[in-house]
């Protein structure tokens, strides 16, 4: 108050560090008081819970701690009650804008806000719950829905760490198939076979459709895909379906990985001089549930393309 009565409404000059009480006072803005008391609470309960925590982890000193302090829980638990009061008494101590009154009132407060909201946060805790596992089982939620062979996000995580894939493109060619099943839209009628290929961020690839192939026949086809050397467990799905008046049926399908598109790439590809659509050239691979195809794989030089391009543009005057 002033001298006239009026309440000084100025802020109170802070000091910083004081050493009016021992041991000493942090006389700042309250702001910053609240701020290391939050501080101070969250890691009381990081020691609550570091059992817990360092029981999960991987690493050889958690591990060590974790064997050891499960032998000791009672000890460890006793000697952080009296280690919570000092830190907690400590820290409002120093506090010159708090109490221990102040602190009881806020916990109290704190408390009362939790119970009026928990049924908010149950279904909110809930609803997490269930992000994570879909996430974590996203790979037999999708081969449940029978879309495990679909991209529906091509964006990764290092993506925004301005990390490139490393891609490259590859030519697959499809020589034949055979011993394929009847699809059971059709009675009297053979089987009129398209193949369909999903990889990664790839968009799908089709062949042409062979009408009345039966359990077989000769595809001759190839078509190009851009492969991320940096995910070798990245699958490419090859599809053999059935064209119906309305829809398609699959018959049979083949998975193989990116390590396993380079392993066929070395025997198919890489080693071969005149590229002809004979056993020598092809790896015969099984289908699931029935079959075979026959496929190879090639590396594509995009620079000599290019070559051939611009080449080709000056022969025509383009």
């Amino acid at each position: 108050m002033t001298e006239g009565g009026i309440q000084d409404l100025r802020p109170r000059e802070r000091r910083g560090i004081v050493y009016d009480k021992w041991p000493f006072r942090l006389d700042i803005a309250v702001e910053y008081q609240d701020w290391i008391l939050i501080c101070s609470c969250l890691f009381v309960v990081f020691l609550w819970t570091l059992p817990c925590v360092c029981g999960r982890l991987q690493n050889s000193c958690s591990r060590a701690f974790a064997n050891w302090v499960y032998t000791r829980l009672h000890v460890f638990y006793w000697t952080l009650v009296y280690v919570t009061l000092f830190m907690i008494m400590f820290t409002i101590g120093i506090l010159p804008d708090w109490s221990g009154d102040d602190f009881a009132d806020y916990s109290k407060r704190a408390m009362f806000w939790t119970l009026d909201r928990m049924v908010k946060i149950i279904t909110s805790l809930s609803i997490l719950f269930g992000f994570y596992l879909v996430f974590k089982f996203r790979e037999r939620v999708l081969v449940a829905a029978g879309m495990e062979h679909i991209t529906v996000f091509s964006w990764k995580m290092h993506d925004p760490l301005g990390f490139r894939s490393k891609l490259r493109p590859v030519e697959v060619y499809i020589w034949k198939v055979d011993n394929l099943r009847s699809g059971n839209s059709k009675v009297l009628k053979a089987n009129d076979i398209f193949i369909e290929c999903h990889l990664g961020q790839n968009q799908p690839m089709r062949t042409r459709v062979h009408n009345n192939a039966g359990q077989g026949c000769i595809i001759k086809e190839s078509f190009q895909l851009n492969i991320d050397e940096n995910e070798p467990s990245q699958l490419m799905t090859m599809l053999l379906k059935d064209q119906s008046i309305l829809t398609t049926h699959e018959l049979a399908r083949l998975s193989l990985s990116t390590a396993e598109l380079c392993g066929i790439e070395d025997q198919t590809g890489k080693r071969r001089t005149n590229f002809t659509y004979s056993v020598d050239h092809f790896v015969p691979l099984g289908l699931s549930p029935q079959g075979q195809v026959w496929i190879a794989v090639a590396p594509v030089d995009d620079i000599e393309d290019a070559k051939a391009f611009d080449e080709g543009s000056l022969a025509c005057g383009c």
